[in-house]
């Protein structure tokens, strides 16, 4: 297998949108937090960056599957910088406010969402079929090292010597982003469409390709199951997540600081999975893997609500973090395979749109649960729906387990 230029380049240049990205992430809220003391109004700032995909998800699939997908990337890219250099300036000339963090935060918001769609797109383009399982491994991996790790620490320690040095930091990164893709060849331009067509711009034919789409998805069970399957996934596991700094304080027994750390261990068990998932996924199938990931987030899931060992929690946070990148490196590989080049924005669009539905319900339903229950119950009440979803997913696929 060959994962080298010009995946190497396109691999950076996500590498480094992710990392502006949590540079981004950890910088709001702290810039936000200088004009309120309202936990509400601080909280609002990472909800609005969240709100494109409850919005806009379906739509966004649509535009990726009629433009260029590099073309749209390097818009996006270059317009998030441009938008993010003004926020710098204003903070700069002390003309920032609420209402313009808001609107920043929304606008780049926007942009990642439409980014990241158009990623997981592009990479079937560059690679054999062969090597997508092993090719969207790193791609996570670098997701997770840029904007979990990397990008949110820096971010926060950026911001600590100087309010506009994270936003300077993130349009920097995003211009670099943007060089590298544009030395990419020109093989990302809708299939089967010239250069030179146009497609029409209606709102009717906008809302017929999005209805092909679900059409598509409706009448294929294999990923039509799945994206249900990651719906309720999703929603159990943000229940827990929503309140976890809680979990460490209040159930552990720790320091706030504590919190952080435990954070990146559980990414080092998402990074260390990308290196092995791959030949685990081609040796016993999508469906029989999706069933270990599921088993394993619900298993560490249930552990953290019966445990108040901080190693122990630790450990349970990195095996869930891998069984989700697991999961999702396997989902994604799937879709890049069996869904049609044409028409995978749009499905891309539509997981993730229900992926983010339902991890912002569940964190609602958490924090509710958390309140009348306590904060061990989010964690032991979601175990059950996880391993159910799994189990009878696998058994529904059961005489396909090892189709890709």
């Amino acid at each position: 297998m060959r994962l080298r230029t010009p995946f190497a380049r396109y691999w950076l240049s996500g590498f480094l949108a992710d990392f502006g990205d949590g540079v981004r992430l950890a910088a709001f809220p702290l810039l936000a937090a200088g004009f309120t003391r309202s936990p509400t109004a601080v909280a609002a700032v990472t909800a609005v960056q969240s709100l494109p995909w409850l919005v806009l998800g379906a739509g966004l699939g649509v535009l990726v599957d009629r433009t260029d997908r590099r073309r749209l990337m390097v818009i996006v890219d270059l317009s998030r910088a441009a938008i993010i250099a003004g926020l710098a300036a204003a903070i700069l000339t002390h003309s920032a406010g609420l209402v313009l963090i808001y609107l920043t935060a929304l606008a780049t918001g926007i942009g990642s969402a439409l980014r990241d769609t158009a990623a997981i797109t592009c990479v079937p383009r560059l690679v054999d079929p062969a090597d997508l399982d092993r090719a969207n491994a790193r791609v996570i991996v670098g997701q997770i090292v840029g904007n979990e790790l990397a990008g949110l620490a820096a971010g926060g320690w950026l911001f600590g010597l100087a309010a506009v040095l994270p936003f300077a930091v993130s349009a920097g990164a995003w211009g670099i982003a943007v060089l590298l893709l544009l030395t990419l060849p020109s093989i990302f331009r809708p299939v089967n469409q010239p250069a030179r067509q146009r497609p029409a711009t209606s709102l009717a034919a906008l809302r017929q390709e999005a209805a092909e789409g679900l059409g598509w998805l409706r009448r294929h069970p294999a990923i039509r199951d799945v994206t249900i399957a990651v719906g309720v996934i999703a929603a159990m596991d943000a229940a827990w997540i929503a309140v976890l700094a809680l979990y460490v304080i209040e159930s552990l027994h720790q320091r706030p600081g504590i919190y952080g750390l435990l954070l990146a261990i559980g990414a080092a068990g998402g990074i260390a999975v990308g290196g092995i998932g791959p030949p685990i996924t081609r040796r016993l199938g999508p469906w029989r893997s999706l069933l270990i990931a599921g088993l394993a987030m619900a298993a560490s899931q249930a552990v953290l609500g019966l445990t108040a060992n901080v190693i122990i929690a630790a450990a349970m946070l990195a095996a869930s973090s891998a069984a989700w990148v697991f999961f999702d490196m396997t989902v994604i590989t799937m879709r890049q395979r069996q869904v049609p080049d044409n028409l995978l924005g749009r499905i891309t669009s539509l997981y993730r749109t229900i992926f983010h539905g339902s991890a912002a319900l569940g964190a609602l339903g958490g924090g509710l649960i958390a309140a009348t229950a306590g904060i061990r119950a989010t964690m032991l009440i979601g175990a059950t729906p996880i391993a159910a979803t799994v189990i009878l997913l696998s058994w529904h696929h059961r005489g396909t387990s090892r189709s890709p």
